[in-house]
């Protein structure tokens, strides 16, 4: 008995086109998410971005209409804190702040040095970050500010992970009349929305992938039905029967070999007799119908615990374990009885020839042995069923 080396299995119970229907699947999935994803995470992004920007600009507008640009000439020092000039741009900052939930407003201008520094800050006085005339702004803030001094508006495109926190900082240019005096910092504590994209950007290719995988499966599951409606093996079943079929015989046989012992198994080989003359007289669809009819009878012979197989045109095999040989030869005086063909024309009858072994230690290397021996015992049954017939 040959081996059926070409097998279509990547991985017991997987074929070749499971694993390409997965992938197909799993491909189609993640590039239309990535891209739903990639779209609706970028409208939404840029679509906060907007909006903390329209913030700051109708800040800028009430602000560069309310502050005095003399602040930006006279404040130089702490001392200038107790002046009437400040306290003014103070309170309308404070006002601002109160009024818009940002997180710092203040303004600020350039040394001649190039440095910057604080002049009024929006904050209490008694906050802890809050900071007097003169304090030097932050040297991560000059090329932005620089910017600004530039008389360019400097609106983020995306939220700034800083030292102090994830915000997003604008810097206005402040003007008097043609000349640019000064800047106005504006920013917005962006934590959530910081945590909220970063969470997206963490969870989305998680829940992408999660719903890939389970596509995947499911577009095989609807594969393998739409297919193969009975939902069966192709290629281990035989679908005259619905029997295993040769390959699968051979796959078993392969497995069981693999077993520490095999004492208990046995073999039947059974052919059915009469085939080639049904085919001849009846038609082949008359020879379907006698397969099949003895393939019910083998059925209801069978024990539960058999393995039934269709090996050919009119052969079939039964791997047995466990089965007492009384038992088997009881199983095998029904199979070979001559019963009636319902379906077929009147006076047909079913007959079949069976042999067995039980695998033996010290006669059979293999399974295939055993196989052997009941294949030969089955057409020794069949020359003497021949022999009778003769005149």
């Amino acid at each position: 008995m040959k081996r059926n080396k070409t097998k279509p299995e990547t991985f017991k119970g997987i074929y070749r086109v499971d694993v390409q229907v997965f992938l197909m699947t799993a491909i189609i999935v993640i590039i239309s998410c990535g891209l739903t994803f990639g779209v609706s995470y970028s409208l939404t992004y840029n679509g906060m971005i907007r909006a903390l920007c329209a913030r700051a600009n109708s800040i800028y507008e009430y602000a560069d209409g309310k502050l005095d640009v003399e602040t930006f000439r006279r404040l130089n020092s702490r001392a200038d804190g107790t002046s009437y000039l400040y306290q003014e741009a103070k309170r309308t900052l404070e006002s601002v702040k109160t009024a818009t939930g940002v997180r710092y407003l203040y303004t600020a201008k350039e040394k001649e040095d190039g440095t910057f520094i604080y002049l009024v800050d929006g904050l209490p006085d008694t906050g802890k970050d809050f900071r007097y005339i003169g304090d030097a702004i932050e040297p991560e803030c000059y090329p932005d500010m620089k910017k600004a001094m530039g008389n360019q508006v400097v609106l983020p495109k995306d939220i700034n992970h800083t030292s102090w926190g994830n915000v997003f900082i604008a810097y206005f240019p402040m003007h008097d009349e043609d000349e640019v005096v000064g800047v106005l910092g504006i920013e917005f504590d962006a934590s959530s929305q910081y945590r909220t994209f970063s969470n997206m950007k963490f969870a989305a290719p998680l829940i992408i992938c999660i719903f890939c995988v389970l596509a995947a499966i499911t577009a095989v599951v609807l594969f393998r039905r739409i297919s193969n409606p009975a939902y069966k093996d192709m290629a281990n079943t035989d679908l005259l029967t619905g029997l295993k079929n040769r390959n699968a015989f051979e796959v078993d046989i392969h497995n069981l070999e693999t077993m520490r012992t095999k004492k208990g198994l046995a073999v039947v080989s059974v052919d059915l007799d009469g085939l080639k003359h049904i085919n001849d007289t009846f038609g082949h669809t008359a020879g379907d119908k006698y397969i099949q009819a003895g393939c019910g009878i083998l059925k209801t012979c069978l024990p539960k615990s058999a393995a039934l197989y269709r090996t050919g045109g009119d052969e079939f095999a039964i791997i047995l374990r466990e089965v007492p040989r009384e038992r088997i030869l009881e199983m095998l005086d029904k199979v070979c009885q001559r019963k009636p063909a319902e379906g077929l024309a009147a006076g047909v009858e079913i007959r079949m020839s069976a042999g067995y072994a039980v695998y033996d230690d010290t006669t059979d290397q293999s399974l295939e042995d055993t196989y052997k021996r009941a294949d030969t015992q089955m057409y020794l049954q069949k020359k003497e069923k021949y022999e009778d017939m003769k005149p």
